[in-house]
């Protein structure tokens, strides 16, 4: 995790799989730095497609923990003070998995997902009547080191089938999250965009 402070960027390092190491960690930011003002989640495991027979229910509970039980923890300590503060964001990265028929074999990363985005909805709802705006962005599959683990057939089957032709880049989610972060999405809270080239909606 990133906190930054101006021009200062401060690293700060935590086990998202391990609840003790995620508290030491929320401790730490409060104390060296204070209650932040905006908060970006999208700590996950590399997908790794499955069949459904096949379910790994170790594998599940550990991205439950990176993705879900993580935020959980952070905001709890951070949200009592964040909501007092103008112009608190929070922002999830979902993925585009949530809007519509997800991809065969991605039962244990869709579930996840479906989770964080339940979790922002009942946040923005909850701080509803604060100044805190609670959304999230779900892109379509992005070029990163997270494909790793991904056939190289689909992936260029993603490409393939993308109105543009090709996949996201973390340019093309960078802008959302930061008008997202930004007072021109007051009037937007427990919203999840999709940036997905128009593959959904």
């Amino acid at each position: 995790m990133q906190v930054e402070f101006g021009e200062r960027v401060q690293l700060v390092q935590a086990d998202f799989s391990d609840t003790e190491s995620v508290v030491a960690m929320a401790e730490q930011i409060v104390t060296q730095f204070g209650v932040p003002t905006q908060f970006v989640h999208l700590p996950a495991l590399r997908p790794s497609p499955e069949r459904f027979s096949k379910f790994r229910l170790d594998r599940f509970a550990e991205d439950m923990s990176v993705q879900v039980e993580s935020a959980i923890i952070l905001l709890k300590r951070f949200l009592p003070q964040m909501a007092k503060q103008p112009d608190a964001r929070i922002v999830f990265m979902l993925s585009s998995y949530t809007h519509g028929m997800p991809p065969k074999f991605t039962s244990m990363y869709t579930v996840v997902k479906y989770a964080q985005l339940g979790l922002m909805r009942s946040l923005a709802a909850e701080y509803a009547g604060t100044e805190l705006r609670v959304n999230a962005v779900s892109p379509s599959m992005i070029e990163t080191q997270f494909l790793q683990d991904m056939a190289p057939l689909a992936v260029e089957m993603s490409a393939a089938s993308n109105p543009l032709g090709r996949n996201a880049t973390p340019a093309d989610v960078v802008g959302a999250i930061e008008f997202l972060l930004s007072p021109d999405s007051n009037y937007m809270t427990g919203i999840d965009i999709p940036i997905t080239a128009g593959s959904h909606c």
